[in-house]
């Protein structure tokens, strides 16, 4: 969590995009470990972590076009 913060303080690049997205994917990964140890089951870890990103994916499609 410490480097996109020191890169969002101090980076020039305008091709990089670092922000709430790298911690959100940060917490993201540490609360699906809670649930599926990727260590003993990494495909049910794999699937877990698509499984999220796919709702997340529908939700940001519908509420815009809903908007």
């Amino acid at each position: 969590m410490v480097p996109p913060l020191i890169y969002a303080v101090m980076g020039t690049s305008r091709e990089i995009a670092i922000g709430p997205v790298a911690v959100v994917s940060l917490l993201l990964s540490s609360m699906m470990e809670k649930l599926v140890d990727p260590a003993t089951d990494p495909v049910g870890y794999t699937k877990l972590i698509l499984l999220a990103t796919l709702f997340a994916g529908i939700f940001q499609t519908s509420f815009g076009l809903l908007r």
